[in-house]
């Protein structure tokens, strides 16, 4: 299947937020309500509805106006009592709900200082169509481009009914990925909303669309009351520009004394590439396996092997990729590079052959296949249990 496989959308932010994302609801209408059918019954079973009408009030007091009017506009071309605005609005905060995810994210810097940002999104959502198959996360990803005053400013990758933001860039700005902290607690999170902390999807989003630079973003970012502790990981523009911020819940101030302080990358040996996985880097007892052992993959690495096609390799390999991956998206802020491709897919230039094969076809070379791609092609169902386990008891 081409990279190209996933569908590509404009969103016009001069378009009255209502009618943004009519063509992506039109596109996806089949999967909506598939999606619907799952998520209510998912949502009852976990909360009541007290709960979900709590959290339906104070949602609507922390997220921007723009945010309020798009999902309605979405639910008003749905038309469905599945997917009312309160019940997008909703579904929309499922981090902050604390559904699990895991996820990681790679920075890695060229001898110039180009940053290259790769990220995957490992979550598993399935529902059931109307003929009887299973869909999930993959079938329906698909890419954004936002437009403002006839000039393209951001990209992100998106679910149909999400209209925040997880993974994006703003060309010749900078990037953003969000990750699971397992300190994620929705309890917690909603009395820190209702103190007024934010959610991060709908704010990252609007502080991409009006924060040009990645120092100012780095630092609005850092100081935020979010009400939710998570992983942010940040590429710039500009040469070395990298960074990874382990959030806390509440505002900046009240961050514990143990969580690590941000980390950026950096031009001195051995700082070119920066790793988050779902742990804190300064509590070894927590280590989340995939980290340290991505570390050994890239210590063999020499930063002159940087490159697009290094991160792509990278963030495939079999140390971070799983059966969890719903996507997997490389971007550059610099070059304005960027490319999403789904589970099934393989990276950009590549062309898997059968099973059986010993090689993989390179649009630039042929090359041997090495066993992390052998043990990929055989699909670890052991390793997808391992991470099952770690997501059920956090």
């Amino acid at each position: 299947m081409p990279a190209t496989a996933v569908p590509k959308f404009d969103i016009h932010l001069e378009t009255a937020p209502e009618l943004r994302w009519a063509n992506v609801t039109k596109y996806y209408m089949e999967d909506i309500l598939a999606m619907g059918r799952t998520f209510n019954r998912t949502l009852h079973s976990k909360f009541t509805l007290e709960e979900i009408q709590a959290w339906t009030d104070v949602l609507k007091t922390v997220v921007p106006k723009w945010f309020l009017e798009e999902t309605s506009g979405i639910a008003k071309d749905i038309n469905s009592p599945l997917w009312t605005a309160d019940r997008i609005l909703v579904f929309n905060h499922l981090y902050e709900l604390e559904s699990p995810t895991l996820c990681s994210g790679l920075l890695a810097a060229q001898p110039d200082g180009t940053v290259i940002h790769g990220r995957n999104m490992d979550y598993v959502f399935k529902f059931e169509m109307p003929d009887g198959s299973t869909h999930d996360w993959p079938d329906v990803t698909f890419d954004v481009n936002y437009w403002q005053d006839g000039k393209e400013l951001m990209t992100s990758v998106h679910w149909p009914l999400f209209v925040g933001m997880h993974t994006g860039m703003r060309y010749n700005g900078w990037t953003f990925e969000q990750n699971t902290r397992f300190t994620n607690n929705h309890s917690l999170n909603l009395e820190a909303a209702k103190k007024g902390a934010l959610p991060f999807a709908s704010w990252l989003r609007d502080m991409m669309q009006t924060i040009p630079d990645f120092e100012a973003a780095l630092a609005k970012i850092a100081s935020t009351n979010w009400m939710a502790p998570q992983y942010f990981i940040m590429a710039g523009a500009q040469k070395f520009e990298g960074a990874v911020l382990t959030i806390d819940r509440g505002p900046e101030q009240e961050h514990l004394s143990t969580t690590p302080h941000i980390q950026r990358i950096g031009s001195s040996k051995g700082a070119w590439h920066l790793l988050q996985t779902n742990d804190d880097v300064n509590k070894p007892k927590d280590w989340d396996y995939r980290r340290p052992s991505t570390e050994n993959l890239l210590s063999t690495k020499d930063q002159r092997e940087v490159t697009v096609s290094f991160v792509w390799d990278m963030v495939r390999a079999q140390t971070l990729f799983n059966p969890a991956t719903a996507f997997t998206w490389v971007a550059t802020p610099a070059t304005g590079y960027h490319e999403t491709i789904i589970h099934s897919e393989s990276p950009p230039g590549v062309i898997m052959l059968l099973e059986g094969s010993s090689t993989v076809r390179d649009t630039r070379k042929s090359i041997k296949m090495s066993e992390e791609w052998r043990q990929l092609l055989k699909g670890p169902v052991a390793r997808y249990s391992m991470f099952q386990a770690m997501a059920a008891s956090a």
